[in-house]
Protein backbone atom coordinates (compact mmCIF):
# COMPACT_ATOMS: atom_id res chain seq x y z
CA UNK A 1 0.00 0.00 0.00
CA UNK A 2 1.23 3.49 -1.10
CA UNK A 3 -0.93 5.66 1.09
CA UNK A 4 -4.72 5.92 2.14
CA UNK A 5 -6.52 4.72 -0.70
CA UNK A 6 -9.99 6.66 -1.60
CA UNK A 7 -13.78 6.28 -1.34
CA UNK A 8 -14.51 6.82 -4.57
CA UNK A 9 -14.33 4.56 -7.30
CA UNK A 10 -13.36 7.05 -10.52
CA UNK A 11 -9.89 7.48 -11.65
CA UNK A 12 -8.75 10.85 -11.04
CA UNK A 13 -5.73 10.02 -13.95
CA UNK A 14 -8.70 8.77 -16.69
CA UNK A 15 -12.01 8.86 -14.80
CA UNK A 16 -12.59 4.96 -15.64
CA UNK A 17 -13.96 3.10 -12.84
CA UNK A 18 -11.63 1.48 -10.35
CA UNK A 19 -12.63 -2.29 -9.08
CA UNK A 20 -9.89 -2.57 -6.64
CA UNK A 21 -6.94 -0.53 -5.80
CA UNK A 22 -5.70 0.46 -9.34
CA UNK A 23 -7.20 1.45 -12.30
CA UNK A 24 -7.49 -1.53 -14.59
CA UNK A 25 -7.80 1.12 -17.89
CA UNK A 26 -4.39 3.44 -16.88
CA UNK A 27 -2.89 1.66 -14.04
CA UNK A 28 -2.53 4.57 -11.82
CA UNK A 29 -3.42 3.89 -8.16
CA UNK A 30 -6.47 5.45 -6.49
CA UNK A 31 -4.77 6.60 -3.13
CA UNK A 32 -5.72 9.97 -1.63
CA UNK A 33 -3.56 13.22 -3.40
CA UNK A 34 -3.66 15.02 -0.28
CA UNK A 35 -0.77 13.79 1.22
CA UNK A 36 1.14 14.57 4.44
CA UNK A 37 5.01 15.44 3.65
CA UNK A 38 6.22 12.14 5.68
CA UNK A 39 4.15 10.19 3.40
CA UNK A 40 5.69 11.71 0.50
CA UNK A 41 9.02 10.98 1.45
CA UNK A 42 8.51 7.44 1.94
CA UNK A 43 6.54 7.26 -1.28
CA UNK A 44 9.73 8.49 -3.28
CA UNK A 45 12.17 6.36 -1.25
CA UNK A 46 10.23 3.11 -1.98
CA UNK A 47 9.49 3.87 -5.45
CA UNK A 48 13.88 4.70 -5.47
CA UNK A 49 14.29 1.58 -4.16
CA UNK A 50 11.84 -0.62 -6.26
CA UNK A 51 13.74 0.90 -9.71
CA UNK A 52 16.86 0.32 -7.63
CA UNK A 53 15.94 -3.44 -7.33
CA UNK A 54 14.63 -3.90 -10.41
CA UNK A 55 18.24 -2.33 -12.00
CA UNK A 56 20.32 -4.81 -10.31
CA UNK A 57 17.49 -7.57 -11.08
CA UNK A 58 18.61 -7.16 -14.50
CA UNK A 59 21.98 -5.62 -14.83
CA UNK A 60 23.11 -9.60 -13.32
CA UNK A 61 21.53 -11.14 -16.05
CA UNK A 62 22.80 -8.64 -18.64
CA UNK A 63 26.17 -9.20 -17.07
CA UNK A 64 26.67 -12.93 -16.05
CA UNK A 65 24.29 -14.33 -18.90
CA UNK A 66 24.68 -13.17 -22.18
CA UNK A 67 22.04 -13.27 -24.53
CA UNK A 68 19.87 -14.40 -22.12
CA UNK A 69 17.73 -11.09 -20.56
CA UNK A 70 16.64 -10.38 -24.04
CA UNK A 71 15.45 -13.63 -24.68
CA UNK A 72 13.86 -13.81 -21.26
CA UNK A 73 12.28 -9.95 -22.08
CA UNK A 74 10.66 -11.23 -25.48
CA UNK A 75 8.95 -14.10 -24.30
CA UNK A 76 7.47 -11.80 -22.24
CA UNK A 77 9.31 -11.87 -18.45
CA UNK A 78 9.39 -8.04 -18.20
CA UNK A 79 7.99 -7.08 -14.78
CA UNK A 80 11.11 -8.09 -12.84
CA UNK A 81 13.53 -6.12 -15.37
CA UNK A 82 14.05 -2.46 -16.43
CA UNK A 83 12.69 -1.23 -20.20
CA UNK A 84 15.78 -1.91 -22.74
CA UNK A 85 15.47 2.16 -23.46
CA UNK A 86 15.27 2.82 -19.91
CA UNK A 87 18.28 0.90 -19.62
CA UNK A 88 20.06 1.95 -22.18
CA UNK A 89 19.60 5.37 -21.51
CA UNK A 90 20.46 5.27 -17.80
CA UNK A 91 23.67 3.42 -18.18
CA UNK A 92 24.78 5.82 -21.78
CA UNK A 93 24.17 8.52 -19.59
CA UNK A 94 26.52 7.53 -16.96
CA UNK A 95 28.86 6.55 -19.28
CA UNK A 96 29.44 9.62 -21.45
CA UNK A 97 29.43 11.43 -18.58
CA UNK A 98 32.55 9.84 -17.49
CA UNK A 99 34.21 9.25 -20.35
CA UNK A 100 33.48 12.73 -21.68
CA UNK A 101 34.63 14.28 -18.65
CA UNK A 102 37.65 12.49 -18.36
CA UNK A 103 38.57 13.61 -21.70
CA UNK A 104 37.91 17.48 -21.12
CA UNK A 105 40.57 16.46 -18.15
CA UNK A 106 42.90 14.78 -20.36
CA UNK A 107 42.68 17.81 -22.75
CA UNK A 108 42.91 20.64 -19.97
CA UNK A 109 45.90 18.59 -18.88
CA UNK A 110 47.72 18.35 -22.15
CA UNK A 111 47.13 22.03 -22.87
CA UNK A 112 48.25 22.75 -19.09
CA UNK A 113 51.64 21.11 -19.81
CA UNK A 114 51.46 22.91 -23.57
CA UNK A 115 51.10 26.44 -22.43
CA UNK A 116 53.95 25.53 -19.54
CA UNK A 117 56.30 24.52 -22.29
CA UNK A 118 55.50 26.89 -25.07
CA UNK A 119 56.22 29.74 -22.22
CA UNK A 120 59.57 28.32 -21.49
CA UNK A 121 60.39 27.75 -25.16
CA UNK A 122 59.85 31.77 -25.70
CA UNK A 123 61.54 32.82 -22.36
CA UNK A 124 64.85 30.81 -23.77
CA UNK A 125 64.51 32.30 -27.29
CA UNK A 126 63.91 35.58 -25.77
CA UNK A 127 67.21 35.22 -23.93
CA UNK A 128 69.17 33.89 -26.49
CA UNK A 129 68.00 36.53 -28.60
CA UNK A 130 69.28 39.40 -26.22
CA UNK A 131 72.19 37.67 -26.17
CA UNK A 132 73.08 37.57 -29.66
CA UNK A 133 71.87 40.80 -30.85
CA UNK A 134 74.29 43.02 -29.90
CA UNK A 135 77.17 40.73 -31.16
CA UNK A 136 75.41 40.51 -34.45
CA UNK A 137 73.93 43.43 -35.05
CA UNK A 138 75.96 44.96 -37.79
CA UNK A 139 75.98 42.06 -39.34
CA UNK A 140 72.27 41.47 -39.56
CA UNK A 141 72.13 45.47 -40.65
CA UNK A 142 74.19 44.57 -43.77
CA UNK A 143 72.01 41.53 -44.60
CA UNK A 144 68.83 43.70 -44.24
CA UNK A 145 70.39 46.22 -46.45
CA UNK A 146 71.16 43.69 -49.60
CA UNK A 147 67.96 41.70 -48.99
CA UNK A 148 65.91 45.00 -49.94
CA UNK A 149 68.64 45.77 -52.88
CA UNK A 150 67.61 42.43 -54.18
CA UNK A 151 63.93 43.35 -53.66
CA UNK A 152 63.91 46.63 -55.52
CA UNK A 153 66.03 45.07 -58.53
CA UNK A 154 63.31 42.02 -58.59
CA UNK A 155 60.16 44.32 -58.54
CA UNK A 156 61.71 46.87 -61.37
CA UNK A 157 61.76 43.67 -63.72
CA UNK A 158 58.56 41.81 -62.51
CA UNK A 159 55.62 42.20 -64.77
CA UNK A 160 52.23 43.79 -64.10
CA UNK A 161 49.79 40.74 -65.32
CA UNK A 162 51.36 38.07 -63.21
CA UNK A 163 48.58 37.09 -60.76
CA UNK A 164 49.97 36.57 -57.20
CA UNK A 165 50.14 33.13 -55.94
CA UNK A 166 48.07 33.75 -52.92
CA UNK A 167 45.40 34.68 -54.73
CA UNK A 168 45.66 31.47 -57.05
CA UNK A 169 45.18 29.96 -53.82
CA UNK A 170 41.81 29.58 -52.09
CA UNK A 171 43.18 30.34 -48.78
CA UNK A 172 41.20 32.76 -47.46
CA UNK A 173 37.14 33.08 -48.33
CA UNK A 174 37.77 36.45 -50.40
CA UNK A 175 40.45 34.43 -52.55
CA UNK A 176 38.18 31.44 -53.43
CA UNK A 177 34.99 33.43 -54.28
CA UNK A 178 37.60 35.81 -56.30
CA UNK A 179 38.42 32.43 -57.84
CA UNK A 180 35.10 31.18 -58.59
CA UNK A 181 33.97 34.58 -60.49
CA UNK A 182 36.86 34.03 -62.84
CA UNK A 183 35.60 30.92 -63.95
CA UNK A 184 33.27 30.26 -66.71
CA UNK A 185 29.49 29.67 -64.90
CA UNK A 186 29.64 25.94 -66.04
CA UNK A 187 32.64 25.36 -64.50
CA UNK A 188 31.86 27.13 -61.18
CA UNK A 189 31.33 24.80 -57.65
CA UNK A 190 27.51 23.75 -57.25
CA UNK A 191 26.01 25.09 -54.26
CA UNK A 192 26.77 22.16 -52.01
CA UNK A 193 30.45 21.66 -52.82
CA UNK A 194 30.60 25.68 -52.41
CA UNK A 195 29.34 25.28 -49.18
CA UNK A 196 31.93 22.36 -47.93
CA UNK A 197 34.30 24.32 -49.73
CA UNK A 198 33.83 27.86 -47.89
CA UNK A 199 33.68 25.16 -44.48
CA UNK A 200 36.87 23.57 -45.45
CA UNK A 201 38.53 27.46 -45.95
CA UNK A 202 36.91 28.40 -42.75
CA UNK A 203 38.60 25.61 -40.90
CA UNK A 204 41.72 25.55 -41.95
CA UNK A 205 42.21 29.71 -40.92
CA UNK A 206 40.66 29.03 -37.54
CA UNK A 207 41.98 27.28 -34.71
CA UNK A 208 38.86 28.06 -32.42
CA UNK A 209 36.55 26.46 -35.26
CA UNK A 210 38.49 23.41 -35.51
CA UNK A 211 38.01 22.84 -31.90
CA UNK A 212 34.54 23.84 -31.93
CA UNK A 213 33.71 21.21 -34.39
CA UNK A 214 35.53 18.43 -32.18
CA UNK A 215 33.55 19.82 -29.08
CA UNK A 216 30.17 19.54 -31.21
CA UNK A 217 31.21 16.11 -32.53
CA UNK A 218 31.93 15.07 -28.82
CA UNK A 219 28.60 16.43 -27.67
CA UNK A 220 26.47 14.84 -30.76
CA UNK A 221 28.36 11.23 -29.93
CA UNK A 222 24.97 10.29 -27.57
CA UNK A 223 22.36 11.00 -30.09
CA UNK A 224 24.26 9.87 -32.94
CA UNK A 225 24.04 6.67 -30.84
CA UNK A 226 20.55 6.67 -31.26
CA UNK A 227 20.84 6.59 -35.43
CA UNK A 228 23.39 3.63 -34.83
CA UNK A 229 21.16 1.13 -32.37
CA UNK A 230 18.16 0.88 -35.06
CA UNK A 231 20.58 0.73 -37.63
CA UNK A 232 22.49 -1.81 -36.33
CA UNK A 233 19.13 -3.74 -35.02
CA UNK A 234 18.53 -3.89 -38.92
CA UNK A 235 21.18 -5.77 -39.85
CA UNK A 236 21.01 -7.91 -36.99
CA UNK A 237 17.77 -8.48 -38.88
CA UNK A 238 19.56 -8.69 -42.81
CA UNK A 239 22.24 -11.38 -41.14
CA UNK A 240 19.84 -13.68 -38.98
CA UNK A 241 17.32 -13.25 -41.77
CA UNK A 242 16.28 -17.15 -41.37
CA UNK A 243 15.82 -17.00 -38.07
CA UNK A 244 12.20 -15.32 -38.37
CA UNK A 245 12.45 -12.63 -35.61
CA UNK A 246 10.76 -9.35 -35.55
CA UNK A 247 12.15 -6.31 -36.07
CA UNK A 248 11.53 -5.23 -32.35
CA UNK A 249 13.85 -8.60 -31.14
CA UNK A 250 16.55 -7.39 -32.99
CA UNK A 251 16.06 -3.82 -31.65
CA UNK A 252 15.86 -4.67 -28.21
CA UNK A 253 18.67 -7.36 -28.17
CA UNK A 254 20.57 -3.83 -29.80
CA UNK A 255 19.87 -1.99 -26.58
CA UNK A 256 20.77 -4.90 -24.55
CA UNK A 257 24.37 -5.30 -26.33
CA UNK A 258 25.20 -2.14 -26.46
CA UNK A 259 24.26 -1.65 -22.95
CA UNK A 260 26.53 -4.47 -21.56
CA UNK A 261 29.47 -3.39 -23.61
CA UNK A 262 29.22 0.42 -21.85
CA UNK A 263 28.96 -1.31 -18.01
CA UNK A 264 31.43 -3.49 -18.74
CA UNK A 265 34.00 -0.16 -20.07
CA UNK A 266 32.97 1.39 -17.12
CA UNK A 267 33.32 -1.15 -14.56
CA UNK A 268 37.06 -1.36 -16.41
CA UNK A 269 37.38 2.27 -15.64
CA UNK A 270 36.86 2.55 -12.37
CA UNK A 271 38.83 -0.54 -11.73
CA UNK A 272 41.86 0.83 -13.17
CA UNK A 273 41.08 4.26 -11.58
CA UNK A 274 40.89 2.47 -8.08
CA UNK A 275 44.34 0.27 -9.05
CA UNK A 276 45.59 3.26 -9.85
CA UNK A 277 46.57 4.50 -5.94
CA UNK A 278 48.77 1.59 -5.76
CA UNK A 279 49.98 0.44 -9.25
CA UNK A 280 48.71 1.09 -13.19
CA UNK A 281 46.97 -2.10 -14.54
CA UNK A 282 45.62 -0.09 -17.51
CA UNK A 283 46.67 -2.29 -19.85
CA UNK A 284 45.73 -5.44 -17.85
CA UNK A 285 42.43 -3.96 -17.16
CA UNK A 286 41.88 -3.22 -21.17
CA UNK A 287 43.16 -6.56 -22.48
CA UNK A 288 40.41 -8.23 -20.48
CA UNK A 289 37.84 -6.35 -20.83
CA UNK A 290 38.31 -6.44 -24.61
CA UNK A 291 38.80 -9.85 -24.78
CA UNK A 292 35.34 -10.01 -22.38
CA UNK A 293 33.90 -7.72 -24.87
CA UNK A 294 34.28 -10.32 -27.39
CA UNK A 295 33.27 -13.34 -25.91
CA UNK A 296 30.23 -11.66 -24.73
CA UNK A 297 29.12 -10.64 -27.99
CA UNK A 298 29.79 -14.32 -29.14
CA UNK A 299 27.80 -16.08 -26.54
CA UNK A 300 24.93 -13.12 -26.50
CA UNK A 301 24.66 -14.16 -30.34
CA UNK A 302 24.82 -17.92 -29.74
CA UNK A 303 22.26 -17.82 -26.55
CA UNK A 304 19.60 -15.73 -28.48
CA UNK A 305 19.77 -16.23 -31.83
CA UNK A 306 20.53 -20.18 -30.92
CA UNK A 307 23.15 -21.08 -33.54
CA UNK A 308 25.77 -23.40 -33.98
CA UNK A 309 29.50 -22.80 -33.09
CA UNK A 310 30.67 -22.48 -36.75
CA UNK A 311 27.22 -19.88 -38.15
CA UNK A 312 27.56 -18.12 -34.64
CA UNK A 313 31.42 -17.22 -35.50
CA UNK A 314 30.34 -16.93 -38.97
CA UNK A 315 27.84 -13.95 -38.40
CA UNK A 316 30.26 -12.61 -35.63
CA UNK A 317 32.34 -11.98 -37.87
CA UNK A 318 30.39 -10.43 -40.62
CA UNK A 319 28.18 -8.52 -38.16
CA UNK A 320 31.50 -7.12 -36.80
CA UNK A 321 32.81 -5.57 -40.42
CA UNK A 322 29.53 -4.46 -41.56
CA UNK A 323 29.00 -2.37 -38.00
CA UNK A 324 32.37 -1.33 -38.39
CA UNK A 325 30.94 0.70 -41.55
CA UNK A 326 27.61 1.59 -39.99
CA UNK A 327 29.81 3.23 -37.20
CA UNK A 328 31.81 4.47 -39.43
CA UNK A 329 29.20 6.77 -41.50
CA UNK A 330 27.29 7.54 -38.80
CA UNK A 331 30.83 9.06 -37.10
CA UNK A 332 30.92 11.09 -40.82
CA UNK A 333 27.16 12.35 -40.42
CA UNK A 334 27.92 13.56 -36.80
CA UNK A 335 31.39 15.19 -38.83
CA UNK A 336 29.06 16.99 -41.26
CA UNK A 337 26.16 18.04 -38.84
CA UNK A 338 29.21 18.98 -35.90
CA UNK A 339 31.08 21.23 -38.67
CA UNK A 340 27.51 22.59 -39.80
CA UNK A 341 26.80 24.18 -36.61
CA UNK A 342 30.08 26.30 -36.63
Amino acid sequence: MSGKYRKEKDCLNCGHEVEAHFCSYCGQENIVVKEDALHMVVHAVSDYFHFESKFFGTIKPLLLQPGLLTQKYVEGKRASYLHPIKLYIFISIVFFLVTLSGNEKKKSEQKRQTTGLSKDSVDKAQLREVKTKASNFDILGKINEKVEEEKQKSDSIRPTNIIQLDEAKDSTLAAYEKRQLTLPENKRDGFIEKYFNKKAIMLNNSEDANKKVEENLLHNIPKLMFILLPLFALLLKLVYIDKKKYYFEHLIYSFHIHSAIFLVVLISIFITWAAGYIYDISSIIFTLCFFYIVWYIYQSLRTFYQGNVGATILRFFLLIICYTILLTLTILIGLGVSTAMV
